[in-house]
C-alpha cells in the first residue's frame, strides 16, 4: 500500500533545502504532493527546528550565507506554496501531543523534540514517518508507525511513496 499521508521529521525537510544522502526521497515526495498525487505534513516545532539547522549549516561554514539565504526563502515559499495547495499540512503542538511526547520520553528515553514529531505523527494518523535520525525511527516503529529512514534505506522509502 503507498503512503498518503506523510510525516517529514526535521532532518527530512532540510534534506530539501541542502543536498545530502536521503535528498532524492524527500524531493520525490514534494514532487509528488505538487501533482496531488500525496500530502506530507510537519509541526510547528519542525519549522523552528529545520531554521535553526540551516542557521548551524551557515554558522559553520558549511554553506555560504547565500546558499543560507535561497535556502530559507525556498523553505518558506515552497511551504506556502505546498498549503495553499493542500498539499501540506503544518501542525500546531498541542496540548495531547506534548503530554504523549513526555510519555514516549519517560518510555523510551529520547529526546523531546523527536518524541513530539512522534506523536505528533501518530495524532495526525500519518501513513509513513520520514527521518535520517535511527533512533527517531526505532521508537516510532515501537510506537506503531510505519517509519523508514531515508539515509540508510532510500529505496524502501521510495517503494512506499510510488
Amino acid at each position: 500500500m503507498n503512503a498518503k499521508l506523510i510525516y517529514l521529521d526535521s532532518s527530512s525537510i532540510v534534506k530539501r533545502y541542502i543536498e545530502e544522502t536521503g535528498s532524492e526521497v524527500v524531493d520525490i515526495v514534494y514532487q509528488k504532493a505538487e501533482t496531488g498525487t500525496l500530502k506530507f505534513t510537519f509541526s510547528l516545532w519542525n519549522v523552528g527546528e529545520t531554521l535553526g539547522a540551516l542557521d548551524r549549516y551557515v554558522s559553520r561554514g558549511l554553506i555560504t550565507e547565500k546558499m543560507f539565504k535561497v535556502a530559507l526563502a525556498d523553505f518558506i515559499s515552497e511551504s506556502i506554496k505546498m498549503a495553499r495547495l493542500h498539499s501540506l499540512q503544518i501542525l500546531p503542538i498541542t496540548a495531547k501531543c506534548l503530554i504523549d511526547s513526555w510519555l514516549i520520553v519517560l518510555k523510551s528515553h529520547i529526546y523531546e523534540a523527536d518524541a513530539l514529531q512522534i506523536s505528533t505523527s501518530k495524532q495526525a494518523r500519518c501513513d509513513l514517518l520520514l527521518s535520517a535520525d535511527n533512533r527517531l525511527i526505532q521508537t516510532a516503529i515501537k510506537e506503531g508507525l510505519t517509519a523508514i529512514n531515508i539515509e540508510k534505506d532510500p529505496q524502501k522509502a521510495l517503494d512506499k511513496l510510488v
